[in-house]
């Protein structure tokens, strides 16, 4: 970079020049400083003075305060001149101002930007000063503020990422806290399983002869065999959540994995007297998956759809192929979701106000571990209401495959 030498006899271009010269200086952000005092240098020669301050006036945080030439013993008492110029200039003061120096010519122009004074910039000299004067200074002022602007801005933008940084590492400190007392929570809930399993053999010669021990023994078995199923999902999900699970793919078809995913929910949507009907392609549609995995998560939301229908509703299965995804809805005619609840849905163990039929209660895992084990499939899983009494949809889609 050249800068005018101030020898040159031209006005215009010296003006010119040094105005160049200053915005050339704000080519940094993070030390302003030595680039404020160099604008300072720069302005005396168009603006004559023997003394030139510059108040910056942060929001937030302490005042900065630049004297050229510098001298520290004098920085406190022009500072207060300056706050004094700053207070007529905001009409803030409550008394008639008197200049400090009297027997001083000077200039004071505000430095306005994001909409309120943001500093002030004065010169002192012992020459009269005139209007081109004053509009020098406002031009060189106008640059600064543009500068002390872009410095702010930068600040809060450098915050706003410490801000997320920060609420991201707590977070994540959060989640681990919680999956690791989920997982001592599963943990030790199963320890009594097995037991209890082992109990249950020993009486079934007893039950066998009397059918009150008998409805007892069946009924403690469903309760293990269901509270072992939600064990199993919590931990499952907790896996995933830590990345510890393997997919073992190989080529399937949509068609296999919901004929394998209704078997195992049927059961559920007999009792129900619910009408399931299923609607998917004659062709079959391929796709690269863990079978079980993936057989899992349909059943999951084939589940779902059976505790949140009521009796005698309907559930529909829908598959289609849409350019290279494959996608499949679970449709039913239950109790649906407030808009509000919608974006919980998946969250595991959310509190949400979605009332279960039939005295079902859970936990939620099931549709936490159905999304991620669509998403460790490459794909995504989507749920859509239209309110409360009007039904929900789950969406999944997963990449196409190519035929084994």
């Amino acid at each position: 970079m050249t800068s005018y030498r101030p020898g040159a006899s031209d006005p215009v271009q010296l003006v010119a020049r040094t105005l160049y010269d200053i915005a050339q200086g704000f080519d940094w952000l993070l030390d302003p400083e030595p680039r404020l005092r160099r604008a300072l240098r720069l302005l005396r020669r168009i603006v004559p003075y023997d003394r030139c301050g510059l108040l910056d006036m942060p929001a937030v945080g302490g005042s900065r305060v630049v004297v050229e030439p510098d001298a520290p013993e004098e920085r406190d008492g022009v500072a207060r001149i300056l706050r004094r110029f700053v207070a007529v200039l905001t009409d803030e003061a409550h008394r008639p101002f008197v200049p400090l120096w009297a027997s001083s010519s000077h200039l004071a122009v505000p430095l306005v930007g994001m909409d309120r004074v943001m500093g002030i910039l004065l010169v002192r000299g012992t020459e009269v000063y005139t209007e081109n004067h004053l509009r020098l200074l406002s031009v060189v002022a106008a640059q600064i503020a543009a500068y002390l602007t872009a410095c702010r801005l930068r600040e809060q933008e450098a915050q706003i990422v410490v801000d997320h940084e920060a609420a991201r590492v707590a977070a994540d400190a959060e989640s681990r806290s919680k999956d690791e007392f989920l997982a001592m929570l599963a943990r030790e809930l199963g320890k009594p399983l097995t037991p209890i399993r082992l109990a249950m053999l020993t009486i079934r010669g007893q039950a066998e002869r009397d059918p009150a021990v008998q409805r007892a023994k069946d009924v403690v078995e469903r309760q293990v065999e269901s509270l072992g199923q939600v064990l199993g999902a919590l931990l499952d999900v907790l896996r995933l959540r830590r990345e510890k699970v393997e997919l073992r793919k190989q080529s399937t078809t949509l068609q296999t994995i919901v004929t394998a995913a209704l078997e195992t929910t049927l059961g559920l949507a007999d009792a129900r007297r619910h009408r399931v009907s299923v609607s998917l392609p004659v062709d079959p549609l391929w796709l690269e998956a863990d079978a079980a995995r993936l057989t899992r998560a349909v059943s999951n939301l084939l589940d779902n759809a059976a505790k949140f229908t009521l009796p005698g509703g309907e559930i529909f299965v829908i598959g289609s192929r849409e350019g290279a995804t494959i996608v499949l809805r679970v449709r039913d005619t239950g109790v649906g979701m407030s808009r509000e609840m919608l974006p919980l849905v998946f969250d595991l163990c959310a509190q949400t106000d979605r009332p279960l039929c039939q005295g079902e209660e859970g936990l939620g895992v099931g549709l936490t571990l159905a999304r991620l084990l669509i998403e460790l499939h490459g794909g995504s899983l989507e749920a859509h209401s239209e309110g409360e009494g009007q039904g929900s949809e789950f969406v999944v889609r997963v990449p196409i495959g190519a035929p084994s």
